[in-house]
């Protein structure tokens, strides 16, 4: 498959877009240091994304969400179908970096470099296993204090209470597991408000905690994770994948038509409308 060399992939971490998401490429280990790196100065806010094509294709379908993600500090390419889109259209061998296998290096770390981790989301089971794991295996790790908030929208004043629990316990990262797209957009309204970096993890968490599977290596590493997943829960999945997966290959399939039609008909110096 031919495909153009960006200007810039020999620069260290670079946003490209694809299918309207500019996902943050680069080495696995460059793209852990930045996420390192953002929760250093705690009065800095900052938040993370880790991009399927789930949320690529939500993005897609909706203005206000894509500018959410576009805007975070970091967009992981979270899933093999993304990571390998980005080599597709620029030319390059993008790894991918899903939260599961990212979680416990960002534990490792902040029990490496002294930083206090924060768990918001999920269930109190889940979360009592993850401080418990996190205290076998990491026990230079601190859990400074977990919350797992109702499923409804919280009033102001739950929120004001939220906040300050969480500023209060002196975190440096912030692990949030509130599912997509609505992690993604409490990242973002409270950017500002909390301190340290935000890590939209959701599934991960639970799987780091043992409360929830993951598919085979061999399956990870051939992108064909999501598959585990829908025959692991169909009923909450199945319709979500078949429109998801359908509007993220047609979409990347055009854009791929497109820029090779450009390529080979279009005189040098013009683009296609």
């Amino acid at each position: 498959m031919s495909v153009r060399m960006h200007p810039d992939v020999e620069r260290g971490l670079l946003r490209l877009p694809v299918m309207d998401v500019r996902i943050t490429t680069g080495s696995c280990q460059d793209i852990l240091d930045e996420l390192v790196r953002l929760s250093d100065h705690r009065k800095s806010s900052a938040y993370v994304c880790f991009v399927n094509v789930h949320m690529m294709v939500e993005a897609h379908k909706n203005l206000e969400f894509r500018t959410i993600v576009n805007n975070a500090d970091v967009c992981c390419p979270d899933g093999v179908p993304v990571a390998k889109s980005v080599g597709w259209f620029y030319a390059m061998r993008q790894p991918h970096m899903a939260g599961p296998d990212t979680l416990p290096k960002l534990v490792a770390k902040a029990g490496e470099l002294h930083k206090r981790i924060f768990l918001l989301g999920s269930t109190e089971d889940v979360l009592e296993q993850f401080v418990e794991r996190t205290a076998l295996e990491y026990p230079e790790a601190v859990i400074c204090g977990y919350e797992s908030p109702p499923f409804r929208e919280l009033t102001e004043e739950e929120d004001t209470a939220l906040v300050r629990k969480i500023n209060d316990s002196g975190a440096d990262m912030i692990f949030v597991a509130l599912g997509c797209p609505k992690q993604e957009k409490w990242m973002a309204a409270h950017r500002g408000r909390v301190n340290g970096c935000m890590f939209g993890l959701g599934y991960a968490i639970p799987v780091f905690a043992g409360m929830a599977s993951r598919a085979p290596r061999w399956m990870i590493d051939h992108g064909l994770e999501w598959s585990f997943r829908l025959f692991s829960d169909p009923k909450r999945l199945f319709k979500r994948y078949v429109d998801t997966n359908s509007i993220f290959v047609r979409r990347v399939l055009i854009k791929w038509v497109a820029s090779r039609w450009e390529r080979v008909f279009l005189p040098a110096g013009r683009k296609a409308l």
